[in-house]
């Protein structure tokens, strides 16, 4: 598949001439950290120890706000039109920055806000049902090839990363019409889609590795690689993607990053960036982000702004080519 690096630089230069010329902002009190999600989730678990990490930096109380809604958009939104002056902050998810305005209109620009670092990828794992016989990739490439459109697979949605991991995962193994090759059975989330699977009433799910390691460990599905650039502890005999000749597969990641309104000025942003690069060389925080099945990656604001945008062009070019539409 064709790289999209190259496309980073619209976005990178966008979001860095929105705050050259500002003035700093003085503020004091509580930090707010939005999660576009509700509580007792993935980004939730996540905001909750990254708001600690952060405001031990700041030297700054840092409260986290889950303010859910419209699949992560109502938050969003939120921090958009908030003031510039670094008291509201965003746990930007991959879904509402580079999904999703592929494929509908969304209330803010994705390319608008200011942004703070990068803090971690979450690399997927796609399973199939340990009660049927797709043990292994060459098993789901023989009956793509002998049996197309009997595959099943499920996932959160039409048009969430589930689907668009299982669509890569489909066009690697040789789909030409990644669409036609299976039938898509969604979900009401990724937990009923990972429990169809692990069920036997649904063949494949490709998901973050937190959620479903401990269906792979339990032995109710089957591994049958990880898009991390290294093998995942926890799950020591799931090959990478690479490993096994899948190499393109392994910029299917999810990820989070810190962001702020549009138009904060350079002073404050330098501020939040000493906080992540301490919290960065913290071992404690390490081993968090690892046990959540992420991988810890923190940016600086410049190579934040770039990840995002070649993730922003990568969703909208496959997209485009494979017909996804909400």
């Amino acid at each position: 598949m064709k790289k999209t690096h190259s496309k980073g630089l619209s976005f990178a230069a966008a979001v860095f001439l929105a705050y050259q010329c500002m003035s700093p902002a003085v503020a004091s009190g509580p930090i707010e950290l939005v999660v576009a999600y509700s509580a007792g989730g993935v980004s939730d678990l996540m905001g909750r120890n990254l708001a600690v990490n952060v405001e031990s930096g700041l030297n700054q109380k840092m409260i986290v706000q889950n303010r859910p809604g419209a699949a992560g958009m109502v938050g969003t939104d939120f921090v958009y039109k908030a003031k510039p002056d670094g008291q509201t902050v965003l746990l930007a998810r991959i879904a509402t920055l580079a999904v999703a305005p592929n494929l509908q209109k969304v209330p803010y620009d994705p390319a608008g806000f200011t942004p703070l670092g990068l803090i971690a990828t979450d690399p997927f794992v796609c399973v199939t049902s340990a009660r049927k016989e797709l043990s292994n990739v060459d098993a789901v490439k023989k009956v793509l090839a002998e049996r197309p459109g009997t595959l099943t697979y499920s996932s959160s949605g039409v048009g969430s990363l589930n689907q668009f991991a299982v669509l890569r995962f489909l066009e690697a193994l040789g789909a030409e019409q990644p669409l036609r090759a299976a039938a898509h059975i969604p979900s009401q989330g990724e937990g009923p889609a990972l429990t169809a699977v692990a069920g036997g009433h649904i063949d494949l799910f490709c998901g973050n590795v937190g959620p479903v390691m401990p269906q792979v460990q339990s032995g109710t599905v089957n591994a049958l690689f990880v898009t991390s650039q290294e093998r995942i502890p926890g799950l020591d005999d799931v090959p990478t993607a690479q490993e096994i000749g899948l190499a393109e597969l392994e910029e299917i990641v999810g990820w989070s990053a810190l962001m702020g309104p549009p138009n904060m000025d350079e002073q404050t942003v330098t501020k939040y960036v000493a906080a992540l690069e301490k919290m960065k060389n913290d071992a404690a925080w390490q081993q968090f982000i690892k046990k959540m099945g992420s991988e810890p990656r923190v940016l600086d604001p410049a190579d934040t702004a770039t990840f995002i945008s070649n993730q922003q062009a990568l969703y909208k070019e496959m997209a485009l080519r494979m017909g996804i539409k909400k």
